[in-house]
């Protein structure tokens, strides 16, 4: 074998070991980026979900809230869910307790 088909050889080694590594190192380089950022929209997600549930809760306790206050001052049942949008048969379920004030 010739010295130019030596240096050929040791080249083209040289570039494939290179590109293997520079290869690796990109699959590496974006794994790394891929989870970074799939991270950050599961947070982002997570909280956008957790704020908007913690929303729907609160307005469902002070529509309770509201419904009970309305019956303790006579308002009949039917009247309260429509004002409360609470479906009736859980105006209904709530119980006043006229010696304590509102109660369920």
């Amino acid at each position: 074998m010739t010295l130019a088909l030596k240096m050929a050889d040791l080249e083209y080694d040289a570039y494939e070991n290179g590109f293997d590594r520079g290869h690796e190192a990109g699959l590496q380089f974006g794994l790394q980026q891929g989870l970074k950022q799939g991270i950050e929209q599961g947070i982002e997600q997570g909280l956008e979900q957790g704020i908007e549930q913690g929303l729907k809760q609160g307005a469902y306790k002070k529509a309770l809230e509201t419904a009970k206050q309305l019956l303790f001052y006579g308002d009949s049942p039917e009247k309260v869910a429509i004002c409360t949008s609470l479906p009736l048969d859980v105006v209904q379920s709530l119980s006043i307790d006229s010696s304590k004030g509102v109660s369920s």
